[in-house]
């Protein structure tokens, strides 16, 4: 059993130290020697505190000895993506910009994990301050994909979905402001959930603060589903979490919607569109009723796009041309792209945005499931999106639900000619997470059946 530990799911893990099979001390050991004997060059972590963890995984043993367990998640190894403080840990967010000096506090996502005695052991990569969703930044260099090499892993939590591709651990704590979950979960065919807006405490808020939500990775939604019970949890530093969370409906039939595009002008690839199709056509066998989402021309990632650059100009413009000049030259150019913009031309953007989000939130009164592609495709070769502008892209399939603040979840949907993973994106109404996660349950295992 002991040289399987890495294979476990959270539920396994935990059995394991319930019945003493497993120390969580053991599975640390394991984790720290695969991450170490790889040789694949993934580099998905930007910090590993192996004393630490080593301490938290020992008090974990020890609680499991004792039967008193702290939560789900006692003595699960997690990762925290680096635009999240942890105390006693810098927070560079992938900038050569950023201290290396220790925060004091942890972060409201990370106070309940600490709480519930998850063994936090390290920082994962990603993009420079989150601005884009390729698989580098200036501090800790390029993540690459476990699951398909040579092409990107995709961010801006690029290293959180690595490390779960890569089997070292079950559990990473990532972010997503307009897809940063979602999308590389889809290339690197992991679970991804961007839970509703403040379902995880997140703060202090950035300037992206009403589209920003922190997600997990997982392998499964079942693993999902445990993570929640534990990062869901009000948070005085964000009010926003502090709304009364319901419980998932009886199981029962779905009412579920499927388009292959919610207004993105970018096709998607073959592929991607049959293997959608033969799942609506599975889900509609299995009795729920499917109706086919009108798909609108309302393509508005330049519009995102606007918006975006704006909130990058806003978070660095206190900053002295100095502190700027650290930053990597495509930053840099897009926060001057945020500066050039006119105040109408801003507003404009603005408020397009506002009534697409509106319109789009109204549409799941009469539905409880939407499905639709979470990406284009498979992921593009290495190096291929460290640009801007990405909603044109890749984003146009995500950003929307971050405008409306819903829940999202990838699941593993297939594989390109050359082995590289897809995902199938499911969003439920605001609040509805709990049900979200138990539709995305329940067609993991008509996926499951059919492979």
């Amino acid at each position: 059993m002991a040289s399987d530990a890495l294979s476990l799911d959270i539920a396994g893990l935990t059995s394991a130290y319930r019945d003493g099979r497993l120390h969580p001390s053991g599975v640390l050991e394991q984790l720290f020697a695969a991450i170490e004997a790889d040789t694949r060059g993934i580099n998905a972590f930007c910090l590993l505190d192996r004393a630490a963890a080593e301490r938290e995984a020992e008090a974990s043993g020890r609680r499991w000895r004792e039967g008193r367990p702290l939560s789900v998640l006692d003595g699960v190894p997690v990762s925290i993506k680096d635009l999240v403080n942890v105390a006693g840990w810098p927070t560079r967010r992938g900038s050569l910009s950023g201290s290396d000096e220790p925060v004091p506090q942890d972060a409201p996502g990370v106070t309940p994990l600490r709480a519930g005695g998850a063994v936090l052991f390290g920082k994962t990569t990603t993009t420079e301050f989150g601005w884009t969703v390729g698989s580098s930044n200036p501090q800790a260099g390029t993540t690459l994909n476990p699951a398909a090499p040579g092409r990107e892993v995709g961010g801006s939590s690029s290293g959180a979905a690595a490390q779960v591709a890569a089997g070292w651990g079950p559990l990473a704590l990532g972010s997503d402001a307009g897809g940063s979950v979602r999308l590389p979960a889809s290339w690197t065919g992991t679970v991804g959930f961007k839970p509703s807006f403040g379902a995880i405490p997140l703060a202090p808020a950035s300037a992206f603060a009403e589209f920003a939500h922190l997600g997990t990775f997982t392998r499964s939604v079942a693993d999902a589903v445990l993570a929640m019970q534990v990062l869901s949890r009000a948070d005085a530093r964000d009010p926003s979490s502090l709304f009364v969370r319901g419980e998932a409906p009886p199981d029962r039939p779905l009412r579920i919607a499927w388009a292959l595009s919610v207004g993105s002008s970018q096709a998607v690839q073959p592929a991607v569109a049959e293997a959608v199709r033969a799942l609506v056509r599975r889900l509609a066998d299995a009795g729920h009723s499917v109706v086919e989402w009108p798909e609108a021309a309302n393509d508005r990632a330049l519009d995102m796009w606007s918006v975006w650059v704006s909130r990058i100009h806003e978070s660095f413009v206190d900053w002295s041309d100095a502190q700027r000049a650290q930053l990597s030259p495509g930053l840099q150019a897009a926060f001057e792209q945020g500066a050039a913009q006119s105040p109408a031309e801003l507003a404009r953007a603005r408020a397009r945005l506002r009534a697409m989000a509106g319109a789009l939130a109204q549409r799941f009164t009469d539905i409880d499931l939407l499905i639709t592609p979470s990406t284009p495709g498979a992921a593009p070769p290495l190096g291929d999106m460290g640009g801007g502008a990405w909603f044109e892209s890749v984003g146009g399939f995500t950003y929307p639900f971050n405008l409306t603040q819903q829940p999202a979840l990838n699941l593993p949907l297939g594989a390109d000619a050359e082995g590289a993973p897809f995902g199938v994106q499911l969003v439920g109404p605001r609040f509805h997470d709990a049900a979200v996660l138990r539709a995305g349950a329940r067609i993991e295992a008509l996926l499951v059946e059919v492979r």
